[in-house]
C-alpha cells in the first residue's frame, strides 16, 4: 500500500502489544494480518476520534502509518496507558514505507474509500459516527471494549444521527476558515480534510447538504 510524504510510521512491539492495543484502537486486533494495513482509530473517553492511522502486523509486534502531525496526540494518548503492558512504542522516522502518493492522489484515495483521516485541526472533535466510520470499518462493535466505547456504542444502538458527511470537488487552493455556511450566512457545517480542491466537508444537519453552502463567499459543489 502507497502512503503519502505526510506520514510516519510508529512501531508498538513486545509480548503483551496485542493486549494492549486491543483494548485501545477500534477494529479487532486478530483481524489485522501481515500481509494489508487495516484502517482504525484511538478515541478519548469522550467517544472523539483522536487519530486515524492504517496498521498491520509484524514481527514482535504491529507497525502503523499514520499522519507526521498526529504523532504528538498519538503517543501522547498510548503512554497513558502502555507502562501498564510488556510493550514498547517507537517512532521510526527512516523507516522504509511507500511514499509515493502526493497529497491531492492521497486525498483521491481516501475519498475513494469515504475514510475521512483526522488530521491536526480535527482531532478529538469528532465521534466515529459523524466521520461514517461505522460504515467501513473502522469501528468493530463485537471486538469487546475499547477506549471510549460505551459512549461510541450508545449511539450505533440508541442515537438518530442527523448529521451527514459530503466531498467536495471544487475548494479554492486556500482557505482562510473551515466554517461552511448557508445563503443566510448561518453556519451548517465545517471542513474536515481537504488537498488541493478535494476533501470532506461535515453537516450536522443533513438537511442542509440540500441547499447551496459557502466557504471564504465560494459556493462549494456537494457531491
Amino acid at each position: 500500500m502507497n502512503f503519502s510524504e505526510k506520514h510516519t510510521s510508529i512501531f508498538i512491539q513486545g509480548p503483551q502489544a496485542s493486549e494492549f492495543l486491543q483494548g485501545q484502537i477500534t477494529i479487532d486486533i486478530e483481524k489485522i494480518s501481515y500481509k494489508d494495513f487495516k484502517p482504525a482509530c484511538i478515541c478519548n473517553n469522550k467517544g472523539r476520534v483522536i487519530a486515524t492511522f492504517w496498521i498491520k502486523k509484524v514481527e514482535d509486534g504491529f507497525k502503523i502509518a499514520i499522519l507526521e502531525e498526529l504523532c504528538i496526540f498519538f503517543e501522547e494518548h498510548m503512554n497513558k496507558y502502555i507502562p501498564f503492558f510488556d510493550a514498547q512504542l517507537e517512532k521510526k522516522e527512516n523507516d522504509y514505507f511507500k511514499k509515493e502518493l502526493d497529497s491531492t492522489e492521497w486525498m483521491k484515495f481516501l475519498i475513494n474509500k469515504g475514510i475521512v483521516e483526522v488530521n491536526k485541526h480535527t482531532s478529538s472533535k469528532f465521534t466515529p459516527h459523524e466521520l461514517n466510520y461505522q460504515n467501513n470499518e473502522l469501528i468493530d462493535f463485537s471486538k469487546g471494549c475499547f477506549n471510549g466505547q460505551e459512549v461510541i456504542a450508545r449511539m450505533e444502538y440508541r442515537g438518530k444521527l442527523k448529521f451527514a458527511l459530503k466531498i467536495v470537488d471544487n475548494f479554492q487552493n486556500e482557505i482562510k476558515e473551515y466554517s461552511i455556511y448557508n445563503e443566510e450566512g448561518k453556519k451548517v457545517g465545517e471542513v474536515l480534510s481537504k488537498e488541493g480542491k478535494y476533501g470532506f466537508i461535515f453537516f450536522k444537519n443533513k438537511d442542509d447538504q440540500a441547499k447551496s453552502i459557502f466557504l471564504d463567499g465560494q459556493i462549494l459543489n456537494v457531491l
